[in-house]
């Protein structure tokens, strides 16, 4: 029976998409009729355990350790662990595949986002530590993306990869992700009016062009912003910059919500605007869509191919357009219901199954070309 380990120390919400798509994958991949024709080691952080347990009834054997991530130790320690195993293939559920392990490997690459955007405005850290990181990171991805088999979340990125990396196409696959399933349990309409309010969620990092919306509402003098965002350094800038702006009595900072709050929020909202310059997959807008919120999404990187025709486009360049969209959604309710309705079918276009059997074929294919 081969051995397949995978590396689940970014398991769970806590790591955002790279532990949602871990959960996933691993809950989707007990699932399938060909996982018992294996044996499944994870290696998790030791903290992670009586979770993993609870959430995989115990269908994986556990590897435990205390090494973290994006360290030192992950360079030089694991690999002796993983050695030890004695594996048949080892799954990276991100870039950071130690270098000095040999065997058969692959990756998931989510995006290269910083190879984009970069600079002491992308980061927290320190400028002196910050530009040894960025030089190790870019370092390390780009000899693992030589030497090993990668997933992708989006064909844009896989087509990114091949031009850029010179790498055979035999060695790298896309695998759509999916909804949380929490959100599918969530799409019941509430009985309620729409308010005059967009909603932007998620991190305030510079490739994420929140600038243009704030902008935007400069035109749209009557319209609220909604921002669902943890609070941290690129929260301030942004509050300052809302200040510059003269636009404080638009623009509310509601920072994490529970479960009920984050629904009633979306399902009253007018649209979820997503004006990111670079994604890799980009589970926000299927989210939205899920809760029966129309969205209004950058015309930019993988989000075309992710969204098709389930919403309204505009260039993250160009405020104009956004407020263009946001004005038609505005003044017509029958828009507005016309997108709820694409969104809910779009949604349903991916699936955390066929996510894991894609992954899982891929896995033989490579075992059985070792």
């Amino acid at each position: 029976m081969k051995h397949i380990i995978i590396d689940a120390r970014l398991y769970g919400h806590q790591h955002t998409g790279i532990g949602r798509y871990t959960k996933n994958l691993l809950t989707h991949l007990s699932q399938l009729k060909d996982f018992k024709q294996y044996k499944f080691s994870l290696i998790i952080n030791h903290r992670q355990k009586k979770q993993i347990q609870s959430d995989l009834n115990n269908k994986f054997n556990l590897i435990t350790t205390n090494i973290p991530h994006y360290s030192l130790a992950e360079q030089l320690k694991l690999p002796f662990l993983i050695y030890k195993q004695k594996a048949d293939l080892v799954h990276f559920t991100h870039f950071n595949k130690p270098l000095f392990y040999f065997k058969p490997s692959l990756i998931t690459i989510h995006d290269l986002i910083k190879h984009f955007s970069k600079g002491k405005n992308t980061t927290t850290k320190n400028p002196l530590l910050y530009w040894p990181k960025y030089w190790a990171y870019l370092i390390l991805t780009f000899i693992n993306i030589k030497l090993n088999h990668i997933i992708v979340p989006s064909n844009f990125w896989r087509q990114y990869l091949l031009k850029h990396f010179n790498i055979s196409a035999k060695k790298i696959i896309t695998t759509h992700e999916a909804v949380d399933p929490f959100f599918l349990k969530q799409n019941k309409k509430l009985n309620s009016k729409t308010q005059n309010y967009i909603i932007y969620t998620g991190n305030l990092y510079p490739h994420k062009n929140i600038k243009v919306v704030l902008q935007a509402l400069i035109k749209l003098s009557n319209l609220k912003l909604r921002i669902i965002s943890t609070h941290n350094i690129f929260t301030k800038r942004t509050k300052k910059l809302v200040k510059k702006l003269n636009i404080s009595k638009q623009v509310q900072f509601l920072g994490h919500l529970n479960d009920n709050l984050f629904k009633r929020n979306y399902q009253k909202a007018l649209a979820l605007v997503h004006p990111s310059f670079m994604e890799g997959f980009s589970l926000t807008g299927l989210e939205a869509m899920s809760l029966s919120c129309p969205v209004i999404a950058s015309n930019s990187s993988c989000l075309p191919e992710i969204y098709q025709k389930s919403v309204l486009y505009f260039d993250p360049n160009n405020r104009q357009q956004l407020v263009q969209q946001i004005k038609k959604l505005q003044n017509s309710s029958r828009l507005r219901q016309q997108l709820i309705n694409r969104g809910l079918k779009q949604v349903k276009k991916y699936s955390w199954s066929k996510c894991a059997q894609q992954t899982l074929d891929f896995y033989k294919k490579i075992l059985k070309n070792k």
